[in-house]
């Protein structure tokens, strides 16, 4: 392992298999499964760092906030910065703020997630103008069948990403598309605006903060639809590694093609 912290002399690390300036890593299935750390992976990033390459975590779980990731993170290992992570959470607010000030909002998530909405100045209410649905593990019948109320009046609905499920390490968790299909088929209506990959909006985010060309930009992620189509549609490079949702079957039956595929996220380093 490369020890970042160390007073001695550094041991140059091994070399990149892929070279790039940015790296993109999605979080759920290719850092970690739930609450575990996928194999060699952390002495990659840490490596990345010795290299002095700029790294961002793009999760479209908006279960948690950008503090919670934090701390997530560095309890394996890694410190990192609140600028380093891109949820679709943050792309929902940024959406919400510049395309629809003022407007109420009624959404079905977690209590973290609501109250990032609050604390960035989002209006909730019962009777909304907009219904936005994210990752709620706490979801009940009551919240469902209000949203349902409300698409049926004519609210706007957008919903923070289209993944069906979340990658745990005990099996997959029903995931926000499969949530938006319930309330799809339940209203007739399909969402109006989806925030998170493989959409535009988190790659503004980035865009944002990076300062070099897109094809020295690497996006790595385990999921096609969502992970390698935002690269691809932002014109970044891809790496769809193999420890999440994708299976070779499916890589080899989808028309989404990666730039490159490794069985690890850790495969970066050489």
């Amino acid at each position: 392992m490369i020890n970042l912290n160390s007073k001695t002399k550094e041991t140059k690390p091994r070399s990149l298999t892929i070279d790039a300036d940015v790296f993109l890593f999605d979080l759920d299935g290719t850092i970690y499964l739930g609450d575990v750390l996928i194999k060699g992976v952390l002495d990659m990033l840490k490596a990345l760092n010795y290299l002095g390459k700029k790294v961002f975590f793009l999760t479209n779980n908006s279960s948690k906030t950008i503090d919670e990731y934090l701390v997530k993170l560095k309890k394996i290992g890694y410190t990192a910065t609140s600028e380093q992570i891109v949820t679709s959470t943050s792309a929902a607010i940024m959406y919400l703020k510049t395309s629809h000030p003022g407007k109420t909002v009624f959404p079905l998530g977690t209590v973290p997630f609501t109250n990032e909405l609050e604390k960035n100045g989002i209006k909730l209410s019962e009777n909304a103008d907009i219904v936005l649905l994210a990752f709620d593990t706490d979801i009940n019948y009551n919240k469902l069948w209000r949203a349902n109320v409300l698409l049926d009046s004519g609210a706007l609905f957008v919903i923070t990403h289209p993944d069906l499920t979340c990658p745990s390490d005990i099996g997959n968790m029903p995931d926000v598309g499969s949530l938006a299909a319930l309330l799809s088929s339940s209203s007739g209506r399909k969402p109006d605006i989806i925030c998170g990959k493989p959409y535009s909006l988190m790659a503004d985010i980035i865009n944002n903060q990076i300062h070099v060309n897109k094809d020295r930009v690497l996006m790595v992620g385990d999921r096609l639809y969502t992970d390698i189509l935002f690269g691809i549609n932002n014109g970044y490079r891809t790496l769809l590694v193999l420890t999440g949702d994708t299976t070779e079957i499916m890589l080899q039956s989808s028309d989404i093609k990666p730039s490159y595929v490794y069985k690890t996220a850790a495969e970066i380093i050489n």
